[in-house]
């Protein structure tokens, strides 16, 4: 990439001349009447502008190489704006009594003779829309009520319309209520001078199953868009991990086959690059097929308040948190966008395309004896090892691995015979490997494969996910070596899985519960489930006797929810966070008729953090543990329950202990070795590796990562510049019972 210093370009000239080798974003400072256009790829490949016809207007969308423009103040005043003729079509003033915000879509360029600008609005049901007719003398808006006609699709009395788009020629928008969720075409049809707007059932949305996340207090908050492009139809959904929906927890994306009608999970964006803008009033989704291939692949979604970018990978299912190039962030800018039209490749950058290509360097393999020494035209070099250094290595392989390694040439074939991959030949392989830790588990649904990782050295290991568990099968609970798992599909299914023995035991069906935990491990006598619902209700089972669950009523005050989260067992005693983690309540011997409920501590110790924060509750050689997580990890606190005083007391080091955070657990645990002492691990990954492990200091108050129990300088204060996997992920006690 060639880096360019920032230009300024004053505001009487056009938009600069931008390499077409690249994708390119702007950022608008509306007070300043001022732009920086970028790439994420290069912080110092960046332009100033003040370019006239974005002067009071913010871009809204981009549609068949025309973007729509808004003023900034009322939305009174739209326009079209062509980035490369630079004409401007202004429209006239769009009188409303009510200030709405408008959702907007083009349904073709404006010298076809249909076009149409459409706005839609999630306030009222009516489409507000104008006919870029050129034939007209005059241009004028037309609002027109859509509620019988919706009504009468979905029966729903409140419905509305949302994320109109454009695909194959056609316009789209998502119709989601209560028990509605689909696919709405928008017919526009021509008739002389008049435009007949009709409204037709198209496709039912997909259902998705989030990710367990115990911090959402029961309630997926989440929002979703309708993205078209030539011949494609996407179905986008980001889940949040919290009420102010700036902290993206997950991704979901759908595209739909227009011949069998039916969606699809897309597992490979390839070049494809879809922009999320979230940090504004004005939400929007942008599409573009990228020429840069780093960039393509991704999702990328802007938020809080621009200042951090989200980056989902659609392969690999990761969704990795950056922090906006500094020119952006010193722009104070207000409004965000993705450019969707392309660019002519400049003629400098033509002519050191040429030169690199007269200026390559051809490597040819060379020969002796007629074989081949290049190992990328030639036979794997894997032939130059002996035989049996090779089954030594594939001693070491498990599963998947294993076949993949014996697929690689003939001559590893002979090394690895055919092994029935089971349980048992798993768990004698398995036992070989460092048990030092606790490994991150990663349950990919979509291929059926689980992953391990290692903390410790990054060594990553696979295994299939057993027939049994397959499908939308989320996480609950990890503890001594076992998962607590549980399926809305076809029936309640909940299960214990134990993912090196592949042991599985299915439990009675029961209702969606907010949390679980339980007391030892399922194959014991004395194994305890209890599960919290929102409404006051406590379900327990006990695992070796009857198959039955016993419902219990708290008997709240009240119709408000009350949440129950990270349940955790500390002797006979359950102990939870309670009512959006605010208190800490206790159940105190659980197991018997007359079980007490208290409530031990009404708040939550102050924390120094100003941010959203998360809890972890975990329990330690009987003492409770609190951790209080900042926004982005930009705060660490750890508290320690004083039985005596019943009061949180904040502790700066955790001395031989460590403890493991995710989602469905938070373990604390006796270090084996030093250098794992005086830590806590998160289930995130450095964003350029896929086996680094993070983990937070006590002693230096950092983050940091091993390479092989070497601990490396630290990478910073907070979460940016790392990744999380998406799929159902926790960290797993390594036990073979």
């Amino acid at each position: 990439m060639n880096v360019m210093e920032p230009q300024l370009v004053s505001c009487d000239q056009k938009l600069p001349l931008l390499s077409a080798r690249h994708q390119w974003f702007i950022a608008q400072n509306l007070e300043s009447h001022s732009q920086i256009l970028y790439t994420l790829g290069n912080q110092q490949n960046y332009y100033h502008c003040q370019i006239n016809e974005l002067r009071g207007r913010r871009i809204r969308a981009c549609f068949h190489g025309w973007v729509i423009l808004s003023d900034h103040h009322d939305t009174v005043l739209w326009s079209l704006w062509n980035p490369l003729t630079s004409k401007l079509i202004r429209l006239p003033p769009l009188i409303h009594e009510a200030k709405h915000s408008h959702e907007c879509c083009l349904s073709a360029p404006p010298d076809d003779q249909g076009s149409v600008l459409l706005l839609t609005t999630i306030e009222v049901a009516t489409i507000v829309f104008c006919r870029l007719d050129r034939k007209r003398k005059k241009l004028k808006w037309t609002e027109m009520s859509y509620a019988k006609q919706l009504k009468s699709i979905s029966g729903e009395d409140v419905c509305f319309l949302e994320s109109p788009t454009c695909c194959n020629g056609k316009v789209y928008a998502m119709a989601s209520m209560y028990y509605y969720h689909f696919v709405i075409h928008i017919d526009i049809v021509v008739k002389g001078k008049e435009l007949v707007i009709s409204l037709l059932p198209f496709v039912e949305l997909p259902r998705v199953s989030f990710r367990y996340r115990p911090f959402y207090n029961g309630s997926i908050r989440v929002r979703s868009f309708l993205k078209g492009s030539c011949i494609e139809l996407f179905y986008i959904i980001v889940s949040f991990e919290d009420e102010t929906r700036t902290t993206i927890g997950d991704v979901h994306l759908f595209t739909l086959g227009m011949t069998n009608m039916i969606w699809e999970k897309m597992v490979d964006l390839k070049n494809t690059i879809i922009f999320l803008e979230l940090a504004s009033d004005y939400s929007a989704c942008y599409y573009s097929s990228a020429l840069d291939s780093e960039l393509g692949g991704h999702i990328y979604i802007l938020g809080d308040s621009g200042k951090i970018i989200y980056s989902f990978h659609a392969k690999d299912r990761t969704l990795s948190v950056t922090s906006m190039p500094c020119s952006v962030l010193e722009s104070q800018a207000s409004a965000w966008a993705m450019l969707e039209w392309r660019f002519e490749i400049d003629h400098a950058e033509s002519k050191h395309e040429e030169e690199d290509t007269d200026t390559q360097i051809v490597v040819r393999p060379a020969k002796v004896d007629n074989t081949n020494l290049d190992g990328t035209t030639g036979e794997s070099h894997l032939l130059n090892i002996p035989i049996h250094i090779l089954e030594m290595i594939m001693e070491l392989c498990i599963g998947i691995e294993y076949m993949r390694f014996r697929a690689t040439c003939k001559h590893c074939c002979l090394a690895a015979p055919p092994i029935q991959w089971n349980s048992i030949t798993t768990i004698k392989r398995l036992q070989k490997y460092s048990l030092d830790s606790p490994w991150l588990m990663v349950l990919d649904n979509d291929q059926g494969i689980i992953t391990y990782i290692d903390p410790i050295c990054g060594e990553r290991y696979f295994i299939k996910t057993p027939q049994e568990l397959k499908g939308d099968y989320q996480i609950y609970c990890s503890k001594y070596g076992w998962l607590l798992m549980f399926k809305i599909q076809d029936g309640s299914h909940l299960a214990f899985f134990n993912p090196l023995t592949s042991k599985i035991l299915k439990l009675p069906e029961v209702p969606s519960l907010d949390s679980y935990c339980f007391s030892a491990p399922p194959t014991s006598g004395d194994c305890m489930v209890v599960g919290f619902t929102l409404f006051g209700h406590v379900l327990i089972h006990f695992v070796s006797r009857e198959s039955i669950w016993h419902l219990i009523s708290l008997n709240l005050v009240g119709d408000d929810p009350y949440s129950f989260q990270f349940p955790t067992f500390n002797g006979r005693d359950v102990y939870t966070l309670c009512n959006n983690n605010k208190g800490l309540n206790v159940f105190r011997d659980m197991a018997e008729v007359d079980f007490s409920w208290e409530v031990v501590v009404d708040e939550a110790p102050s924390s120094r953090c100003r941010s959203l924060t998360q809890y972890f509750l975990s329990s330690c050689h009987q003492h409770l543990l609190l951790v209080i997580l900042g926004k982005f990890g930009e705060s660490v606190e750890v508290f320690k329950l004083k039985e005596s005083t019943e009061e949180w007391e904040q502790t700066n080091s955790l001395g031989k202990h460590m403890i493991y955070i995710s989602d469905a657990s938070c373990i604390c645990l006796d270090a084996k070795l030093q250098e794992m002492e005086n830590k806590i691990y998160f289930p995130r990954l450095l964003d350029n590796e896929d086996t680094q492990i993070v983990f937070y200091s006590l002693e230096t108050c950092r983050y940091h990562t091993f390479n092989d129990k070497n601990i490396l300088e630290s990478f910073g204060a907070d979460f940016l510049g790392t990744k999380h996997h998406c799929h159902p992920h926790t960290w797993i006690e390594p036990s073979w019972s």
